[in-house]
């Protein structure tokens, strides 16, 4: 099969998406016309309502963090069946949210962005508001490096910075340490990302949270949409009096920063 030129295969994928996403997402086209080899492409968009038809129950763990569109694109790439899914987030926390309870066993490999795992059939990676899954057939080197290009390609047209930890700890998070967070938002990403704490986190609401290692522990920081919030999750923990702020309870495993901000040691 003969080559689209990179030129015609871009306009016709922005025309795809300009009808279907109000050319919301455009990374896909642009990342392609910098790459060779590529012989078909087909795209389809999905957005909330219609999100169900294409993950069915996986749709509720992307709608508790944030979703706002999916651009699914099945290309053809030196006769290699390559899928890539770009999943546009609310927010930068909510990309990274979805990476870090979907990554599974990353191997290692050359850094291409701060937020990225790798392994023989799939590629992820997470910037700004982008969490995306590069998906092929067989595994091999040179399908895997079509893999890498193409991310290239695309992180290259994300112009918003990768999801910064800071606004959860006051001490910069290494970046070892950052390849086993996890952030969640909801019961369905704790289930997901780390089932053990289910149990005691799942019926929380209304927060954003960042899990990390320190040691044999783990370290959850919590920050609160509303004070309201944040002194009902306190009294579901079973802290009968709301501590004063910069206390610490008396097990030492509850530290309330401010109003809206709680940090569990488990």
């Amino acid at each position: 099969m003969k080559s689209f030129s990179a030129a015609i295969l871009t306009a016709a994928l922005l025309a795809i998406i300009t009808v279907t996403a109000g050319a919301q997402i455009t990374l896909v086209p642009r990342a392609l016309s910098g790459m060779n080899g590529v012989e078909s492409a087909q795209s389809r968009t999905f957005t909330e309502t219609s999100l169900y038809g294409y993950i069915n129950g996986g749709a509720e763990l992307y709608l508790e963090y944030g979703f706002d569109t999916l651009l699914v694109t099945e290309l053809v790439i030196d006769g290699s069946d390559i899928k890539a899914e770009v999943y546009r987030m609310k927010d930068a926390e909510a990309a990274f949210g979805i990476f870090s309870v979907s990554r599974f066993r990353c191997n290692a490999g050359q850094k291409l962005t701060e937020h990225l795992c790798r392994s023989a059939y799939q590629l992820q990676f997470c910037k700004g508001p982008y969490y995306v899954s590069i998906i092929n057939d067989t595994g091999s080197e040179a399908d895997q490096k079509r893999s890498a290009d193409l991310a290239v390609l695309m992180i290259e047209n994300i112009a918003e910075p990768p999801f910064d930890p800071g606004s959860f700890y006051s001490e910069a998070v290494d970046e070892e340490t950052m390849r086993g967070a996890v952030l969640v938002r909801g019961p369905l990403g704790i289930y997901n990302g780390i089932p053990g704490l289910s149990d005691r986190l799942g019926t929380a609401s209304e927060y954003s949270a960042l899990l990390i290692r320190h040691g044999s522990d783990t370290v959850a920081s919590f920050r609160f949409n509303s004070d309201s919030s944040a002194e009902e999750f306190l009294r579901k923990i079973k802290i009968s009096q709301k501590p004063a702020i910069g206390a610490v309870s008396s097990d030492s495993t509850v530290s309330v920063i401010s109003t809206r901000r709680i940090i569990i040691t488990f």
